[in-house]
């Protein structure tokens, strides 16, 4: 009895004790931190939050339609242009169709027809030089108002009443439409020297064709005049020829198809008197520099001989069709593992670009952008989603094609906050705060706090 009473007190004495120590404990650390200083040892919230986040993921462009490194593995393994283009746009066929025989007009100078902002050329003055052979200034009767042989540089402006302007050899010339001709070419000379026409500010030379000139939107406007089949597809400059080199000759044959199928739906804007500009916002265009490319033309040769395979003569060719119709064809860089629907990464339905798996683009040779990284410091990550500050960051939701649709970040008090959309909003949005200022793609494989 008197031992269990002696435990009894002797517990009681050790509770009582302890109670005590951690009044006085807290009684500290409260005087501590109300004359603003930090206790030793004690836990801040602050300490759990990283400095930044690494964004790890796969692929490159928007994913709608062909990745062409996927195009290049297709090909390298066996498969014909026909096979890599039915396997990327779901229930299409290639067919020999009925091109045109007429011109495509391709904008190598003006502004941006739909006005979009941070394209276009802004510069009311610009210049072509004609090397290599003869020329000629033509008005819009077609009457001949200048021509020399040798190297030349015309100047070109717009001026009042809608009408352009060339001065060349101390003269000057106005018209509402204007034309360069030079020799070598099926409007100047066909049989003579080959000349080549370069204009300044834009992205290629010109050997096939003519140059038209006439004044839009209070800017010089060009467009390089060429035949769909056997002139403009020599100057597009959208997958590397030296690829026919190594295996892929039918990816290039599968570029050329999408790359006449896209312009086969493209009538003439009268905003630029173009089917279409010759960079991104249609199909990068470079003309004689595509089909020059190389020592000796090396690369160039391959790319034509790619495109005359797809080719039955001026007016007959491959095309890609849905429905017998030839269609628009998207294409970009490479996937991460998955092809997307159209609406996930834009908005429209498009029933022949549907999401189909992609194995191929991961496994093709100098792939650069098979896997990539992009840092998001505290900082931006803090902006991307509102947060004070943000302790972790996940892919909550994805797309059919494996693209992120949604990301969920949580700070340290375990507030959440998420960032949302279709794929291509996504790779902006999210991109944009990234120390590169930029994402590749919204194939997004994991997320990594950085301390």
């Amino acid at each position: 009895m008197t031992h269990v009473l002696s435990a009894h007190v002797a517990h009681g004495s050790v509770r009582r004790r302890r109670t005590r120590r951690r009044s006085l404990v807290a009684a500290v650390v409260a005087a501590v931190l109300a004359t603003g200083g930090s206790v030793v040892g004690a836990t801040s919230a602050q300490a759990a939050v990283p400095s930044s986040f690494t964004l790890t993921g796969s692929g490159y462009g928007h994913g709608v339609g062909m990745p062409q490194y996927g195009a290049y593995q297709m090909a390298r393994q066996g498969n014909a242009s026909w096979d890599v283009l039915t396997h990327y746009y779901s229930g299409s066929a290639v067919s020999t169709k009925t091109t045109t025989g007429n011109n495509i007009l391709v904008q190598v100078y003006g502004k941006d027809p739909a006005g979009r902002s941070g394209y276009g050329d802004t510069s009311k003055t610009t210049s072509v030089t004609v090397t290599g052979g003869s020329w000629r200034l033509l008005d819009a009767a077609s009457k001949t108002l200048a021509s020399g042989t040798g190297t030349t540089k015309l100047a070109v402006t717009v001026v009042s009443g809608g009408k352009a302007r060339v001065t060349v050899g101390g003269k000057t010339y106005d018209d509402t439409m204007l034309r360069i001709n030079w020799s070598g070419t099926r409007y100047y000379q066909s049989t003579g020297a080959t000349a080549v026409a370069t204009v300044a500010g834009a992205h290629g030379s010109y050997k096939h064709g003519r140059l038209t000139l006439t004044s839009k939107g209070g800017l010089p406007n060009l467009t390089n005049d060429v035949l769909l089949n056997t002139e403009y597809l020599y100057g597009i400059a959208e997958m590397p020829s030296s690829w026919g080199l190594n295996g892929g000759l039918s990816a290039l044959a599968a570029q050329a198809i999408t790359a006449r199928s896209y312009v086969m739906t493209k009538a003439v804007d009268d905003d630029c008197r173009c089917n279409v500009v010759d960079d991104v916002r249609d199909q990068y265009y470079t003309g004689w520099k595509k089909e020059s490319e190389g020592t000796d033309a090396r690369y160039g040769k391959v790319w034509k001989k790619a495109v005359d395979a797809t080719t039955t003569s001026r007016t007959q060719a491959r095309v890609l069709t849905y429905g017998g119709v030839p269609v628009v064809t998207h294409y970009y860089s490479s996937s991460g593992g998955r092809t997307a629907d159209s609406e996930d990464v834009w908005s429209s339905v498009v029933p022949y670009e549907r999401s189909v798996s992609d194995p191929y683009s991961k496994a093709a040779p100098g792939n650069s952008y098979a896997s990539w990284t992009r840092k998001l410091t505290q900082t931006q990550a803090r902006a991307l989603f509102g947060l004070t500050d943000v302790a972790s960051i996940k892919v909550s939701a994805k797309w059919t094609s494996g693209q992120a649709r949604t990301l969920t970040a949580t700070s340290s008090s375990g507030k959440t906050a998420t960032v949302t959309g279709k794929a291509d909003t996504i790779r902006s949005t999210v991109g944009k705060r990234t120390t590169a200022g930029s994402m590749p793609a919204a194939w997004i494989t994991k997320i990594t706090a950085v301390a």
